[in-house]
């Protein structure tokens, strides 16, 4: 039988192993920073989704719609309007030895596109965080250019990053967006040249602000959000009814009513089963809420 010396011996031993090989993975992977810190190749990349395999396609891009998939990881995002007649722009700075730009088009059989850009870390997490702690790894920016005049599809996908996304005076048929651990800030400052069809906002282990959504007058709004939460502001100029679909799960989130519209369907704190606009005779878009809470509370309220 064994003594409780010899126990505790070697439950020691153990311990010092494991605190030594922690030292060891944690050395090897700070050598290895300070290497990445000295060897960072910063450099500006532009991408443009006009031409492919040499090919010029522009007119495709001007006259037929498209989607346009972004998948921003670990970064400094930044989507906004471009110039009319200039295609979907992408502006980069990053270091070439921590991070990857890549993108693709593809054109359809009915002269349709997809444009797809890629932006991820290409080095481990610890190395990361310790490259940052000793002062490198700090370029990580994407700048994206959508183009006013062209009928577009938008899919965005954010993960562990920030995002600034502006959409007034898009062109948009639809968009979704989904963030996980990290946030953006959604505007769209002036109408779209159309009313959106569907605008879908995903995420978890995260948060963001939305402003301006009327705007954007779309006639589907589905908001699904888990352990994290937002503000949504849905003031603008509406031009039709829509569905509101609001779901919460640990987390919270405020809704923000223009006093000039019809809202039916909540029953949430802060909010009558049926909010009227100051003056219920003036026809008004209708906003069909439907909300869905566990485990966190969505407030409605007119301002």
């Amino acid at each position: 039988m064994a003594s409780k010396h010899g126990c505790l011996k070697s439950t020691l031993f153990g311990c010092l192993g494991i605190i030594a090989l922690l030292v060891i993975v944690v050395g090897v992977s700070l050598v290895m920073a300070l290497q990445g810190v000295e060897g960072e190749q910063v450099a500006d990349r532009e991408l443009t989704a006009t031409e492919t395999g040499g090919e010029a396609v522009q007119p495709t891009l001007v006259q037929r719609p498209g989607r346009v998939e972004l998948d921003l990881n670990q970064g400094e995002f930044r989507i906004r309007p471009g110039q009319p007649g200039t295609g979907v722009a992408v502006k980069a700075r990053f270091d070439q030895n921590s991070y990857e730009l890549i993108d693709e088009l593809e054109v359809l059989p009915d002269s349709t596109w997809v444009y797809r850009v890629e932006y991820h870390r290409t080095i481990g997490t610890l190395q990361a965080i310790l490259r940052s702690i000793v002062g490198g790894g700090s370029e990580s920016r994407v700048d994206v250019y959508l183009p006013p005049d062209v009928p577009i599809t938008l899919a965005l996908d954010v993960a562990q990053g920030g995002g600034e996304v502006e959409l007034g005076g898009l062109w948009l048929i639809d968009a979704e967006i989904d963030y996980n651990q990290g946030g953006f800030e959604l505007a769209v400052s002036e109408p779209l040249r159309e009313p959106l069809g569907t605008l879908a906002i995903r995420g978890s282990m995260g948060g963001f602000e939305a402003t301006g959504l009327g705007n954007a007058s779309p006639s589907i709004l589905r908001i699904d959000c888990s352990m994290g939460g937002g503000e949504v502001d849905l003031s603008g100029a509406w031009l039709q009814d829509a569905a509101v679909d609001i779901s919460v799960n640990m987390g919270g989130m405020a809704v923000i009513v223009p006093a000039d519209l019809v809202v039916e369907g909540t029953a949430v704190k802060g909010a009558s089963p049926d909010l009227q606009p100051a003056d219920p005779e003036v026809p008004v878009p209708t906003l069909r809420m439907t909300i869905d809470q566990s485990m966190g509370e969505v407030e409605v309220v007119r301002r």
